[in-house]
Formats: C-alpha cells, sequence, structure tokens
C-alpha cells in the first residue's frame, strides 16, 4: 500500500492518493470536471481518461472502441492507483459548465411579499417604568404584534434571549427583530439596534437531481436580485437518483457524502451571491426549497433506502422546518429554512412548486404540467382535482446512455436542422462552442428530422439504402453521422447509432405512457387538454414541434403547449414570499392523487405501444404522418 501523487490535465490539479483508490474517487475528490453519468459503476463509459506518465491497474472495458484502447483510454472508475501518474482528461470526458433555466417565464414571476417566511421588522418601544415593568420579552412580543397586527406571540430562540437585555438597553429601545416562520409558528431568531439596520433577503432553491439554481430575493420588495445555478456536485455518485441511493447504501460514509455533496453545492452558490453582491452572510435570514423526494432527503439527511424497495414508501411526504444551521446551510444561522412538501417517493416537491407557480390548482380548465428530466414527472387537473405520476424517463434527455451524448454545457449540439436533398446538418451549439456532443434537445431534433427523411423507420432502425453518405456502420452498428471529425477538428465523428435511438425512445415513451394513462383514469383525451405545461430545463430547449414528431407529446395545436421554464425555483419564490402560497403547497400535496404506475396494469402496454416513432397507433398522431408523407 503507500500513497501516490496524481495529476490531471489540463486543469493541473493534484493530490495524493492511497494504493487501490480508483482515479475516478481521486478525481471527484479533487474536483476534476471528469464525467461519470453512471456514479462508477463501469456501465456509461463516460469517464474516459489517457494515463500519460506512470502506471495505473485499469481493467479492459467493452465500452472502449479497439481505437480508444489503441490510443490509451481507459476507463477512470476501472483504474486504481498503483504508482504515481500523470492522467489526461479528454476534451470528450470533461463536463463543462451547463446551460441551466434559471428563471421561470411566462407569468411564473412573483409579486409583492404577503408573509414572507422571515422578516426584518422595525421596532420602537418605551423603556420600562415602576408603572410599566412588564418583562423584555413581553414587551418585544407586544411591540411584534402591534406592529403586525396579529394576535398570537411569537416565540423566541434562546440566543435571542440570551442578548434581549443588553440589546435593547443599549439601543434605547429602538430594535430590528428577525421573525420567521417555522412549522406554521413565528419566532424570533434576530434582535440587533436599529442603527445597524441593513437589506435582508430570501433564497429560493431548486434542488435538481442535475442542476441547482439558487435565487436571492429581496424581502422587502420581492424583486429578484440576483440568480446562481450550477451542476449537482451528487453527481460524482451517479446520474440518477437510483444510482445515488445504491451508493449510499455501500458504505455508510457515502450516505453522509451525499448530503455533504448537494450542501456543498448549494453553499458554493450561496457564496457566490453574497460576493458578487456584497452581503453578509446573516443578511440571508431564510431559504425555501423544492426538490423531488429522493434529493430532498438527501439536502436533510435522512437515509433514503427504502425509495427504491416495495412499498417505496418516504420518511416523509411533509418536512418539518429547520433553522440554517441544523441543515447545514451557510446563511442566517437560526434562519427559517423550509422544504416544499411531496407527494409519493417519486413525486416531490418541485411538482408541487411547479403546479402553485403555474396556478393549476386554481382554475376551471384541466391543464397537464410535465417535467421532463431524468424522473419525468407528470400532473394532470384544475382546482377540483389532481393526479400524478412519475413516469422514470431516465437520463437520456440530459445526454447519458448516448455515445456522444453530454449534458448541455458549452459545444454541446442543441438544435439540429437536416436538409435531406443536399445533405446538410445545421447544427447549434450551446455558447456556439466547438461542438463537443449533444445534449437531449439536439436528440430530439435529430430524430424528428430522419424520421421526417425516411432515414429511420418507426422502430428507429436505421436505412442504409437511403442515398445519403452519412449512414454507416460503425463498430458492427448501423448510425448516422452528425458532424464529420475533421470538419470540427477532432479524430471522431459525432456519431447518433441505432442504440442511441432506441434509448431516447424509450425515454420518450415512458413520459407519453405515464400522460396517457393518467387521462385514462380520469376519463379524458389530450385533445380535452386546455394546455400542456413543459416545465424543466430540458423541456424548454425543447423544439415543441419535433417533441410531437417523435411522440413525446401528443399531436395537439402548438399553441397548446406552453413552456413555462423552471417552475420548481418558481413556486420556492413564491412559498419564500407568501404565507398564502405556503398554504397552498400543503393543500396541493394532501389532494393530488399518485399513480405508481409500476402498479397499473395497463402501463407496460401503453409504454410498448410509445416505442415506435411516433406511436404504433398513428391515428393518435395526424399531423406527423402526414408531414412523413411528403419525404422526398
Amino acid at each position: 500500500m503507500g500513497t501516490h501523487i496524481i495529476v490531471f490535465y489540463p486543469e493541473g490539479k493534484c493530490a495524493e492518493a492511497q494504493a487501490g483508490e480508483t482515479l475516478l474517487s481521486v478525481a471527484h475528490g479533487l474536483g476534476v470536471a471528469l464525467d461519470s453519468a453512471c456514479g462508477g459503476q463501469g456501465a456509461c463509459g463516460k469517464c474516459k481518461v489517457i494515463p500519460r506518465l506512470g502506471k495505473v491497474d485499469a481493467e479492459k472495458s467493452p465500452l472502449l472502441s479497439p481505437d480508444e484502447e489503441k490510443e490509451g483510454y481507459i476507463l477512470a472508475c476501472q483504474a486504481r492507483v498503483t504508482g504515481d501518474a500523470v492522467v489526461e482528461v479528454p476534451v470528450e470526458s470533461q463536463r463543462g459548465r451547463l446551460q441551466i433555466l434559471v428563471r421561470g417565464e411566462h407569468g411564473l414571476e412573483t409579486g409583492a411579499p404577503e408573509g414572507p417566511l422571515a422578516e426584518r421588522i422595525e421596532l420602537e418601544m418605551e423603556a420600562p417604568t415602576l408603572k410599566d415593568n412588564v418583562d423584555d420579552l413581553n414587551r418585544l412580543t407586544r411591540a411584534i404584534k402591534e406592529q403586525r397586527a396579529v394576535e398570537a406571540s411569537p416565540g423566541i430562540t434562546l440566543p435571542v434571549l440570551q442578548a434581549l437585555p443588553k440589546v435593547l438597553r443599549e439601543a434605547g429601545w429602538k430594535v430590528d427583530a428577525l421573525v420567521g416562520e417555522m412549522e406554521g409558528k413565528t419566532h424570533i431568531f434576530g434582535l440587533q439596534p436599529a442603527s445597524e439596520r441593513k437589506p435582508v433577503y430570501g433564497l429560493a432553491i431548486d434542488v435538481g437531481t442535475t442542476t441547482v439554481v439558487v435565487q436571492l430575493v429581496d424581502l422587502e420588495t420581492g424583486a429578484l436580485v440576483g440568480t446562481a445555478a450550477g451542476l449537482n456536485d451528487q453527481i460524482a455518485f451517479g446520474n440518477d437518483v437510483i444510482s445515488r441511493i445504491i451508493a449510499s447504501e455501500e458504505q455508510s460514509e457515502r450516505a453522509a457524502a451525499l448530503q455533504e455533496k448537494i450542501l456543498e453545492t448549494i453553499n458554493r452558490l450561496i457564496e457566490e451571491l453574497i460576493t458578487k453582491h456584497e452581503l453578509e452572510r446573516e443578511q440571508i435570514i431564510c431559504a425555501s426549497c423544492a426538490g423531488n423526494t429522493v434529493m430532498t432527503q438527501f439536502l436533510l439527511g435522512i437515509e433514503a433506502s427504502a425509495l427504491r424497495r416495495e412499498p417505496y414508501v418516504p420518511a416523509a411526504r411533509h418536512f418539518p422546518g429547520v433553522e440554517a444551521d441544523e441543515v447545514g446551510l451557510t446563511i442566517h444561522p437560526r434562519g427559517p429554512v423550509r422544504v416544499s412538501p411531496a407527494v409519493s417517493s417519486y413525486v416531490g416537491g418541485d411538482i408541487v412548486a411547479g403546479t402553485l407557480a403555474t396556478g393549476m390548482d386554481e382554475v376551471e380548465a384541466v391543464q397537464a404540467l410535465i417535467d421532463l428530466g431524468t424522473n419525468g414527472e407528470v400532473a394532470i387537473g384544475n382546482k377540483d382535482w389532481l393526479v400524478c405520476a412519475s413516469c422514470s424517463a431516465g437520463p437520456a434527455f440530459e445526454g447519458s446512455g448516448i455515445k456522444h451524448g453530454m449534458y448541455a454545457g458549452p459545444g454541446a449540439i442543441e438544435r439540429v436542422e437536416y436538409d435531406a436533398l443536399s445533405d446538410e446538418i445545421r447544427c447549434r451549439t450551446v455558447g456556439e462552442a466547438k461542438p463537443r456532443g449533444i445534449c437531449g434537445s439536439g436528440l430530439v431534433d435529430t430524430i424528428a428530422c430522419l424520421l421526417r427523411a425516411g432515414l429511420i423507420d418507426r422502430a428507429g432502425r436505421i436505412d442504409l439504402g437511403r442515398p445519403t453518405r452519412r449512414t454507416r456502420v460503425v463498430d458492427e452498428e448501423p448510425g448516422f453521422v452528425l458532424l464529420w471529425g475533421e470538419e470540427i477538428g477532432r479524430e471522431e465523428d459525432i456519431f447518433l447509432g441505432e442504440n442511441d435511438i432506441q434509448n431516447l425512445i424509450r425515454s420518450k415513451a415512458a413520459v407519453y405512457a405515464g400522460l396517457s394513462i393518467l387521462l385514462k383514469r380520469v376519463d379524458m383525451k389530450a385533445s380535452e387538454l386546455e394546455q400542456i405545461l413543459v416545465a424543466g430545463a430540458f423541456g424548454n430547449y425543447l423544439d415543441a414541434e419535433n417533441a410531437v414528431t417523435i411522440g413525446m407529446l401528443p399531436d395537439l395545436p402548438l399553441e397548446k403547449i406552453r413552456f413555462v421554464g423552471n417552475s420548481s425555483v418558481a413556486g420556492a419564490r413564491m412559498a419564500l414570499l407568501s404565507a398564502e402560497a405556503r398554504k397552498r403547497t400543503e393543500h396541493i400535496a394532501a389532494k393530488m392523487t399518485n399513480f405508481d404506475l409500476s402498479a397499473e396494469s395497463d402501463f407496460m402496454e401503453a409504454y410498448v405501444a410509445g416505442l415506435f416513432l411516433p406511436h404504433t397507433d398513428t391515428s393518435l398522431f395526424p399531423s406527423v404522418m402526414e408531414k412523413c408523407a411528403e419525404r422526398i
């Protein structure tokens, strides 16, 4: 055994590593931007590296092509430290900065505060006298009640009570009290002289499986001051929540590490906002969070193993309010932190927050909300009723499970157009950077283009007989060349194979089947929906027509499909600023009926029917079939 020095370039990061430790573990410990969709299980082939100096003990992998093996590629998760080494992380394995959707859109913005989760109350009291010798605490709470015009007296935290006599007298009875809501009750958690008055802020946090968004909000005006977003550091343990639960079960320290990673992500984003806006940490006095059930339990440090085993029971659906230092958020240590309630194991607070933000729960017309991401949740309803389900769409929408797939970071192909007459491809990449791979929205565009051009059949199989130089067989797999390697300065073409197409077809089939089953349970047809609201980062960058073409969304007039952006963070912000919104989230979670699709007898039939382009029943997609009939 012993320790060895491992250097990763081009980042130039180095660290001591124990003999036998995997290169992937060393890289993630250093914060090296090395992709690993499967969390180190050797199943995704994303963590390709090249040892340039020194030696490592590397297992062979069928995920590496013969050419890659000749060039010295290995999988970092299957390579163990045996001595000092210098390791290159090639560009295709680098996890760049993501294009992250940070704001809700189209009417999801919030207004002025009406009962924020926490607030600063400016107080001016009379000093006690022999005739008015009420104790300090009652004097303070009396003043707060008068100022807020409420009956109930707030509680008080012990540190504030301990400081109360001195602060009141030294401030001449002119103070600012920080008052927050905890479990439906108000409590005083801060007190300072009025002379030290500074603006106070709150945070709205979308705790996403792939990305995390933190918004800084002015608690007096409701204005959005700033936004910070980044990749969830838990990706080191896998792209999806199941991989992370499995990782947490393998070793007890990994369960703690999963909470540590999400807190590191959030706190890094908080620090970014504090630095940019020149704030003191204690000026941020509360936080409202929304995330799926698994992410919520990880955030709160709750063991999550039961969520992946029958009968799939969460630790809780309604989570207690906590103080920031209890959960580990680096804001005012005693500021209240609220987590949006969940509905079931796989329909969480993000969908509840999204329902709140879109107003589905308050309108007469029936709408559908589809959050397109790794989990793929669907909700349908109106002011009278709500039903929901999790579709388990899988990570293909995020580019995982695709040979040249990647997150929506710089260089990811996000838009594709194909001219069948000229055999030319037009692509747009995130940040207009040099193409590195393809992300989810680009995959949807490509498959829709290939279907319309007749280059793939309805089962997603490549037609090698069509008059195009772009269809070819690579490593015994038929596929389509999006970009030639020599055109973009790399040895390997960016290639979409039949297996890649099948992965996306499976994901879109799960989403469409989930929506179909919910509609069936409420005795409705898709055409009866007033609107389909598509939420989530992936959904926001979709081309609606192409999503319909491949059968991901129903064949409805495009004006009925509305992209609502990050509805989770929009709902979290509403709950941050409004007591009524917080009550609504509890009501939404309580009245939403969940359908466990794995227990629905006809779900598998609906899913299999969706494994064709656009669907087995072509009568459901008349506009798509008409356009496909017009192909050259």
